[in-house]
């Protein structure tokens, strides 16, 4: 199992990837993680997907001595994370969404949420349609709290609609294809 670290502002932050096959992934399980000879149970909640990330708060104490958290990358045997809709960061935020040329539909998310892997399949299935006229991105709140802080993000899933580098629309909660399909219509020609 290979790691690799990273420092996200003050705080130390590791990553690991655990594959599940598709009955793991679709039920609540727990892994074991060896880190420096001590043993972390992680908890991997029902119906995460290729892309979901679990993240350990301050686990590095445990097992470092010292500040920090480690994020487990899932990753479901024979699913592939869809390429068309591109994770954006704390730290890509303003080139891939504020300086786009095209407009942009940004999912804010995050693993634990229900309605947010709901919404998931649409937004990827909306993103192929619309390649080259819109560009799909998604933002997991709990690891990029500088942007969710920034748009005031306090329910998901919250979809934002940018042109120009500016909010021109939004929609709360897992709606239904059709409302997402008229606004992304609407962001392309108005």
């Amino acid at each position: 199992m290979s790691e690799s670290f990273e420092r996200v502002g003050n705080v130390d932050v590791v990553h690991y990837e655990f594959t599940l096959d598709a009955g793991e992934a679709g039920g609540r399980t727990t892994r074991i993680l060896m880190r420096h000879d001590k043993k972390i149970e992680v908890d991997i909640p029902a119906g995460v997907v290729t892309g979901s990330v679990v993240r350990l708060s301050n686990a590095l104490q445990l097992t470092d001595g010292r500040q920090g958290d480690i994020l487990i990358h899932i990753k479901v045997k024979g699913e592939a994370m869809p390429a068309m809709v591109l994770e954006v960061k704390d730290d890509n935020f303003e080139g891939e969404i504020l300086k786009s040329t095209v407009p942009v539909v940004v999912d804010f998310w995050a693993p634990w949420c229900g309605p947010c892997r709901a919404i998931a399949p649409i937004t990827e299935k909306l993103a192929k349609e619309y390649e080259g006229r819109l560009k799909f991105c998604r933002v997991n709140v709990d690891e990029n709290r500088l942007v969710a802080g920034k748009y005031m993000i306090q329910s998901i899933p919250l979809l934002l609609f940018f042109k120009n580098g500016r909010v021109v629309d939004q929609s709360l909660g897992a709606v239904p294809e059709s409302l997402l399909r008229t606004k992304a219509d609407a962001l392309i020609w108005h």
